[in-house]
């Protein structure tokens, strides 16, 4: 859901259906622009170096590439990343930090945060 020629300020690596349904809603509430992607190699399509974004990463991704995340995540970027997931799967858990995520969160406290997340990455005020 971004304009043409846009970048957009959220990118949702996400393929839950339900689950991308909520935060989208809750980015469209806020009024921040989004895409979604499958995979690491698609969300780099929506990534730009100019613009601070955020990027929602759910550890449950099929075939997620943590090594392709790695390279994305750049801690001198513009780029804020969350990731989520099952508070059970410490390996995955394990895998988000190597990989350089910002914050790492169970999938319940992500959810009940998401708003207040989306403000803080984005340095907007709620």
């Amino acid at each position: 859901m971004t304009e043409t020629g846009t970048s957009p300020q959220i990118v949702i690596l996400c393929s839950d259906i339900f689950f991308l349904s909520k935060i989208t809603g809750v980015a469209t509430q806020l009024e921040f622009s989004f895409s979604s992607a499958n995979s690491c190699k698609q969300a780099l399509k929506y990534l730009s170096n100019e613009l601070r974004q955020l990027i929602l990463i759910d550890m449950n991704l099929p075939h997620l590439d943590w090594e392709l995340l790695a390279s994305i995540l750049n801690p001198d970027s513009h780029l804020v990343s969350i990731a989520f997931g099952p508070h059970v799967d410490t390996e995955q858990f394990k895998k988000a930090k190597i990989a350089g995520c910002s914050q790492i969160l169970p999938r319940s406290q992500f959810s009940a945060q998401l708003p207040q997340l989306m403000h803080a990455a984005l340095e907007r005020k709620p």
